[in-house]
């Protein structure tokens, strides 16, 4: 089975009754993973209205107008004008019997040189996943074929040592890294509850001299273990939240929000997302200040919307994350052990 939010939408529209039989094309993607983080996937669109989204003749030269994101982001210029909650960002994924896939792209208000330096590495990625409130350590490192290694410890949203946290570890390949275009890939064979084959996937070219455009992707496959956890957690602590798409209106006019795993998904991608944009955001502050910037950045991005994604106070977000981090920075400087392949 495979379910999309066009799909969705049309679904609704005539009985606003079930999800299930929708279908629509694939596209990969996949999410960090544990019980409370969730399993599956959906596509959502939004973004700012009235925001002036470079056109296609305003492309620059160097923005390599012939390679396939730069089109993709030709074919969507109009779409991305459209958006309706804060930033031209258009969301897409889908769920299938064993795995759950989406995709992100978004045009940042970046400059493709600053986004090329701030994202390439894999100690910015380690800076940018701690944001996420379900990351509770992330580490990097080579191995002993001295390839580029990540490992996040995922956990629930409240303070977790690392130990207590499920270990994911990824491969780090950048694939690409000039002055056109930007290709990271984090992969890894398998993952907590018998989870398996994730991909994240970033990909970046430059629009104009102050725009990068941008292709977010994260998959993974799961089985019954997986499967079940979510089904408990939809079932009991996950039963009243909700993600972003609109599936229809009350009496009254206020939006009905979808729920479920595609409200999961949702809510996990953008704050991965709103990570992204608060490492941008904080590249302009003297290092020692960096630190502070992301996090309080990344608050005030997911605050905008508390109906989805506050589940913790501003006071209890950063005390966490004071704590988690420095966890990270004794892991890091310890040589914190990366189990390999």
């Amino acid at each position: 089975m495979r379910c999309s939010t066009s799909c969705i939408h049309a679904v609704v529209r005539r009985s606003r009754q079930s999800l299930l039989h929708c279908s629509n094309f694939a596209r990969p993607w996949a999410r960090t993973a544990y019980i409370r983080v969730g399993v599956t996937s959906l596509v959502i669109c939004f973004g700012l209205v009235g925001f002036t989204v470079p056109t296609s003749a305003d492309i620059s030269d160097t923005a390599a107008p012939f390679s396939p994101l730069a089109i993709k982001y030709q074919e969507l210029e109009h779409k991305l004008t459209q958006s309706i909650f804060g930033a031209p960002i258009l969301l897409n994924s889908e769920t299938g019997e064993d795995y759950v896939q989406g995709e992100v792209y978004a045009l940042l208000e970046t400059p493709f040189d600053a986004l090329n330096e701030t994202l390439s590495q894999p100690a910015q990625w380690c800076d940018l996943a701690i944001l996420h409130q379900n990351i509770k350590t992330c580490i990097y490192g080579k191995n002993e074929a001295g390839k580029d290694q990540l490992q996040f410890y995922v956990g629930r949203k409240h303070y977790q040592e690392p130990s207590d946290a499920h270990s994911l570890l990824y491969r780090f390949e950048k694939t690409s890294s000039n002055s056109q275009y930007l290709d990271i890939k984090l992969t890894a064979p398998s993952g907590p509850l018998g989870t398996s084959n994730y991909l994240i996937s970033f990909e970046a070219v430059p629009i104009d001299e102050q725009h990068s455009f941008i292709h977010f992707q994260y998959r993974y496959e799961f089985g019954f273990l997986a499967d079940l956890a979510m089904s408990t957690y939809l079932a009991t602590l996950g039963r009243k939240k909700v993600g972003f798409t609109v599936i229809g209106t009350y009496i009254n006019g206020e939006h009905i929000y979808i729920k479920g795993l595609h409200g999961v998904i949702e809510r996990n991608v953008m704050r991965y997302i709103f990570a992204i944009q608060s490492v941008l955001d904080a590249r302009k502050s003297p290092e020692e200040f960096r630190q502070k910037e992301r996090l309080v950045s990344w608050y005030a991005h997911i605050s905008k919307h508390p109906k989805q994604l506050v589940g913790l106070t501003r006071k209890e977000y950063l005390y966490n994350k004071k704590r988690e981090i420095k966890n990270q920075e004794e892991m890091q400087a310890s040589g914190g052990q990366l189990n390999d392949y």
